[in-house]
């Protein structure tokens, strides 16, 4: 990477990107402090009890696949290509985040297979800086 430059998310307010080699980084979600809920992408009022007491939490890292289907169409520009694996992953704070799953054979993905949470550069934006996108990937013993 270019000195001076740095890595950005494809979208803001989704995730915080890995700081260091030893830091993994995580998915950001919002914990209601009155009922428990929690909502990712982040909410402004708890969709069960309707406070407005949320606190930004980190999601944890490794889920299961809840479903999953095959793209075998995408857009233009899109940073994987046909076919790919889409996935609803349910983690343990009963959160279910829409993915890719990647690193894995079409026919091998199963639902409620384990899967991990990463980061990968998707592109170089036109400063140079790394665009990063998350995705699950199977866990592997």
């Amino acid at each position: 990477m270019v000195e001076g430059k740095k890595k950005i998310a494809v979208r803001e307010g989704l995730y915080r990107i890995p700081s260091s080699p030893g830091d993994k980084g995580y998915l950001i979600a919002s914990k209601c402090k009155d009922c428990g809920e929690c909502f990712h992408p982040q909410r402004e009022v708890c969709l069960n009890c309707y406070s407005t007491n949320l606190e930004e939490v980190a999601l944890s890292r490794k889920g299961k696949v809840w479903t999953y289907t095959i793209a075998r169409q995408t857009y233009p520009g899109a940073p994987l290509t046909t076919p790919f694996i889409v996935a609803q992953v349910e983690l343990p704070e009963h959160v279910t985040v829409m993915s890719n799953i990647t690193d894995c054979a079409l026919d091998a993905v199963k639902i409620g297979m384990d899967v991990e949470l990463y980061f990968w550069k998707v592109r170089d934006d036109e400063n140079g800086n790394e665009v990063i996108a998350y995705a699950f990937r199977p866990i592997t013993s």
